[in-house]
């Protein structure tokens, strides 16, 4: 495919699915419940279990536009899966994982999500994708108990308060908000800043960390703009922001805004501001829509290691797992693919510390009880808690350099176990785990 009509295609992908979201908005009050932060007690819940499988789903979308976006997610994981069947499956059982098809649509996302529930019986959903989309299945999920693993959002309800059966797979929007803007408190100490910022929890949880990040320094904030979803253009916005006397710009937005605030700013305003964008747009589609000229110099963060970062011995083996079991699909792994294996990864790990008397309460108790898991690409051991749900909470920098994405700088964490202990391999537990930074690449046949 030639880069510009990549360029369309990435372009046309995220307008169109951004729209269907919006439109489609239905289910979910978007407010927690109490009844799932309790464990449950009574007899083990072996639903999704027999002993030659465990039957594992999530929520994407896999036709129409928005499927060339996100889908790729969903096959990074399938792979790592096929990759771990492979060698015979976790204590002998083979992952059958079950992709629904939500379009991107939450009220598709109520109806798949109820499938694999009720009449696919899965033991667990596994990254359900996006704010919206995942909002109308959440409470359900957690008043049925139902393992929901590593969310691909970042909202901070999805962990605050914590629910017994539901773990994020990204720091949270609050989190970051707070470390951008720390960089920007030691970056530009008088900074006026300007805000640009989805006009839901998103912008909001953004918001109120870079409140937190800036709070005893003497940045100012000059504007807040919001802009709706729907609405791609955001040059207007970015043009008060300008006339608002803004020396500093931070985009709590994803690509399409980002992007137009980058290209109005550069291009149609000749405003050299510098600009920090939240890490929804550390991604090639980002740059297609901003242009590599323009992106030139954008900060933003990062929780992993990327897929350029061929150097890192996770990120080769991730590699070549895709290469061997990417079903079809061609061209080397993407950021999308490499996160999604990330994410099974990580649900391998707690399936192998669960033992094999398999239960969902056996799977959330060693899900709780993470003590420094070195996933294959992370940039920090991985802790939970039963009062901390969040796997990753240590945060780069990230600039474009020369049309792509560079870690620069030092890591900052912000991990909530402050002190773990690591659990005991249950009993027939490989002595070589088959997965995080020191498990080697297996040939199979």
């Amino acid at each position: 495919m030639s880069v510009e009509k990549l360029c369309r295609t990435a372009l046309s992908v995220v307008l169109v699915a951004i729209v269907l979201m919006v439109i489609s908005c239905g289910g979910g009050d978007g407010t927690s419940s109490s009844s799932g932060t309790t464990k449950p007690v009574g007899t083990p819940d072996t639903t999704g279990v027999t002993d030659t499988e465990i039957k594992l789903g999530t929520h994407y979308p896999l036709s129409g536009n928005p499927a060339a976006a996100y889908a790729p997610i969903s096959y990074g994981m399938k792979a790592f899966f096929d990759y771990i069947n492979a060698q015979g499956g976790i204590y002998g059982r083979k992952i059958n994982f079950i992709i629904g098809d939500d379009h991107y649509n939450p009220a598709d996302t109520v109806e798949v999500v109820r499938k694999l529930v009720e009449q696919d019986k899965v033991f667990g959903i596994i990254s359900g994708l996006g704010e919206e989309t995942h909002a109308s299945v959440w409470k359900y999920l957690e008043e049925k108990g139902i393992p929901d693993m590593y969310l691909s959002t970042g909202l901070d309800k999805w962990t605050n308060p914590v629910s017994y059966n539901r773990y994020s797979g990204n720091p949270d929007y609050i989190t970051e908000g707070i470390f951008l803007g720390e960089y920007i408190a030691k970056t530009y100490p008088d900074g006026k800043l300007g805000i640009l910022q989805q006009s839901d929890q998103l912008g909001q949880d953004g918001e109120k960390g870079l409140r937190q990040g800036i709070e005893g320094s003497n940045v100012e904030i000059v504007s807040v703009e919001e802009y709706d979803v729907v609405q791609s253009d955001a040059s207007a916005q970015t043009q008060r922001l300008k006339a608002a006397g803004a020396d500093v710009v931070a985009v709590f937005a994803i690509p399409p805004q980002a992007a137009s605030l980058v290209t109005t700013a550069r291009k149609t305003l000749s405003w050299d501001v510098p600009i920090i964008v939240s890490n929804i747009n550390c991604s090639d589609i980002f740059i297609l829509l901003a242009t590599p000229e323009n992106s030139e110099g954008i900060i933003s963060s990062t929780f992993g290691y990327q897929a350029y970062n061929t150097d890192v011995p996770g990120v080769q083996k991730f590699g070549k797992i895709w290469d061997k079991f990417q079903n079809g699909a061609s061209g080397p792994m993407n950021n999308f693919e490499l996160y999604g294996m990330s994410m099974a990864e990580l649900t391998v790990w707690d399936l192998e510390m669960a033992g094999k008397d398999l239960s969902r309460q056996s799977f959330l108790d060693a899900a709780q009880s993470m003590c420094d898991f070195w996933s294959s690409t992370g940039f920090a051991p991985g802790r939970t808690s039963p009062t901390d749900h969040k796997v990753s909470e240590t945060i780069i920098i990230n600039k474009v350099e020369n049309g792509k994405w560079v870690a620069v700088g030092d890591k900052t964490s912000y991990e909530s176990t402050k002190s773990c202990t690591p659990m005991e391999p249950p009993e027939g537990f490989d002595e070589q785990p088959k997965v995080g930074r020191d498990a080697p690449f297996v040939e199979t046949p």
